[in-house]
């Protein structure tokens, strides 16, 4: 174990003062003000207040008396745990008031020196690092308490103690178990992540239990309380479950929200303050974005800690700063040309959700006339190119620091700076280009449905305009039999001028008739070649189908007769002779039963081939009867009853997965 300094000696039991009877628990957590010290103490730290600021200029290096209070009687608590010999409670506390100001006016501090990185003015570069240590707790945990609970801080306070009454060399704990220890005696909120860590810690090291000095409450029994002990076990595998089935929860929102996109035209009426809402797409990837010119890197390396502060101040600043959506950075400030002047009507839309998946950042478009236009003439080959500013981010409305990272605008561009295969395309909720190797048995049947009502549609057309051809062929000839009828009669008189003209304007009359039908029979064509073509799609959708629902009845087939296999009605040699009996079910019953209604273990006795205690093998479908069983006995889900089940037989649990 490393030597401890003079200051991180014991304090002596005269020194170790609990609570204030002037300043209530909790008082020096911020820099509000409030605490009451001594008269001669608050002189001091006026003058230390004074020669700080009068010494710097910049706004987010300046402290004032309510900060430096909070500073003053967290040295003055410390010293109840530690301090250098022959230095009073007073002393202790200005010393730490000073080293707190050093750290705001240069950024030098010890490693280990993070207590006080919350009281830094707004701006500071160190404040950041404080605020990190306190993770981004995602909306979904809304309803979860991570504060811990008296028992768990009570147990972190009494390792302490235990901890500085123990000579150094029988002291437990790492500086990070001491300040997680310290974090939880205050009962501080603890991030998802530490929740997660203080379950993984207490599963790995409860066996320190057995350890020898464990009663003696040696270093494994200080490092187990300091996380907040058995009450601590208890409570992070309470919040761990609570966050999993958070996790389940929208996992299963998001599968359905998938599922309902791909209903055609489902959302088209979905609007959001009159804009459209367009199907979500992913506007940033993980990793390093590189030059295609050059190779070299463009901005810094795209990671979940960068994505997940543009999330977080989009949904603070979303009134304040929405993001927009514009057409090829024209209206950038940032895009070197001169701004796009408002009749050019360059705004799409505005972006009216910000998600963050594994895989990177997904928004949540909302178009206007012009953005729907844009999207639909582009055929789906269009992507996003998200516009965004990293480092120090201050508001427009006061110069507050308001972050680290802000989305400015998301612009659509067919040539985006990432690869487009790692972004997706820009679409509507409809689909552009159907796939029907990537389509469900559903979406299939559903497409099938629609293309079959609109060849019918067409038909219809073609019908009735070949019945509208007809009867203008029947009123042409009719008018043909009366004019040659006419021209009988001319023979005997003279046509005069005004016959002439009439036989000139009969003449272009035919004109006419002759281009109407001509112009009718395109566009017969052209529909017949729709139609011709619909039906082709058809049929390969139907190919589809009917490939898909062969390849369903084969694996109902196969896991039919894995069934009685499992179960010992049939033998393996028995395999191929079943599968016929059940195609043929429904046509000869007799021989499927005779195999189905065999008794279990009929065939096969599987208790002797090493299948299990029971004699059933052990796959991943016998897991999910067991689950359900267990569901149902308990009144849980499945997905609590899937933790319980795995938690009281993991053997099983792990051969079900081949582990």
């Amino acid at each position: 174990m490393a030597k401890r300094t003079q200051a991180q000696t014991p304090a002596p039991k005269k020194d170790r003062i609990k609570g204030s009877k002037k300043n209530p628990k909790g008082s020096a957590s911020g820099a509000r003000g409030g605490i009451e010290i001594g008269e001669a103490a608050v002189k001091a730290l006026e003058n230390m207040r004074d020669q700080h600021n009068d010494r710097y200029k910049a706004k987010h290096k300046k402290v004032d008396l309510g900060t430096l209070k909070a500073v003053f009687r967290r040295g003055a608590g410390a010293f109840s745990v530690s301090h250098r010999p022959k230095m009073g409670r007073t002393q202790w506390a200005l010393a730490r008031v000073k080293t707190f100001l050093k750290l705001v006016g240069t950024g030098e501090r010890k490693k280990a020196y993070t207590t006080d990185l919350d009281l830094l003015p707004k701006g500071h570069p160190q404040r950041t690092e404080a605020e990190k240590r306190t993770e981004y707790a995602p909306k979904k945990y809304d309803h979860i308490n991570f504060t811990p609970p008296k028992d768990v801080q009570a147990a972190a306070a009494r390792a302490l103690e235990v901890r500085a009454d123990k000579p150094p060399s029988q002291r437990g704990m790492t500086p990070t178990g001491v300040a997680r220890a310290r974090d939880l005696a205050n009962g501080r909120t603890v991030s998802p992540d530490t929740a997660r860590r203080m379950l993984n810690y207490f599963t790995r090291h409860e066996v320190d239990k057995q350890g020898s000095t464990w009663n003696t409450k040696g270093k494994g029994w200080q490092a187990w309380n300091g996380w907040g002990g058995d009450a601590g076990f208890r409570w992070s595998k309470k919040i761990v479950n609570q966050m999993k089935r958070a996790d389940e929860k929208m996992n299963t929102l998001r599968a359905y929200g998938e599922a309902i996109e791909l209903e055609v035209g489902e959302h088209d009426d979905e609007r959001e303050d009159g804009l459209t809402i367009g199907r979500p797409f992913k506007t940033l990837a993980l990793g390093q974005v590189t030059s295609r010119m050059n190779g070299e890197n463009i901005g810094k390396e795209i990671d979940q800690n960068l994505l997940a502060e543009l999330v977080r101040v989009y949904e603070e600043r979303r009134e304040s700063d929405p993001v927009v959506i514009d057409w090829q950075h024209s209206t950038s400030p940032f895009s070197g040309g001169t701004p796009a002047p408002p009749e050019s009507g360059n705004a799409l839309g505005l972006i009216v959700g910000l998600e963050l998946r594994e895989d990177g950042l997904y928004a949540i478009p909302a178009y206007n006339e012009r953005g729907l236009e844009v999207v639909t003439n582009a055929g789906g080959v269009l992507w996003s190119s998200p516009e965004f500013i990293t480092g120090e981010v201050f508001s427009r409305d006061g110069g507050e620091k308001i972050g680290d990272a802000q989305l400015l605008a998301v612009t659509l561009t067919p040539r985006p700076a990432q690869s487009n295969n790692k972004i997706d395309r820009v679409l509507l909720n409809e689909r552009v280009n159907m796939n029907i190797d990537e389509m469900s048995i559903d979406e299939l049947k559903k497409a099938l449905a629609a293309k079959d009502s609109l060849v019918k549609e067409l038909e219809a057309k073609i019908a009735d305009m070949k019945d509208e051809a007809e009867a203008s062929m029947m009123a042409s000839q009719n008018d043909e039999d009366e004019k040659k009828l006419g021209e009988h009669y001319d023979d005997k008189t003279k046509m005069t001028e005004k016959d002439d003209e009439k036989s000139k304007l009969g003449e272009h009359d035919d004109d006419e008739k002759k281009s109407t039908q001509m112009s009718e029979k395109l566009v017969e064509s052209t529909l017949l070649s729709e139609v011709n073509a619909l039906r082709e799609s058809n049929a390969r959708l139907n190919e589809r189908l009917e490939m898909i629902e062969a390849e369903k009845r084969e694996i109902e087939k196969r896991e039919a007769v894995n069934v009685l296999l499992r179960e010992g009605r049939i033998t393996p040699k028995e395999i191929e002779a079943v599968g016929k009996a059940y195609e043929l079910r429904e046509l000869e019953p007799v021989l499927w039963t005779h195999f189905s209604e065999r008794p279990a273990n009929g065939a096969v006795n599987l208790a002797t081939i090493g299948h299990g205690a029971s004699g059933q093998e052990i796959t991943k479908q016998t897991l999910k009867e067991e689950v359900k069983k267990v569901a149902s006995e308990r009144g849980v889900t499945f997905s609590e009853a899937l933790n319980a089940f795995r938690t009281e037989n993991p053997d099983y649990y792990s051969k079900a997965y081949g582990v």
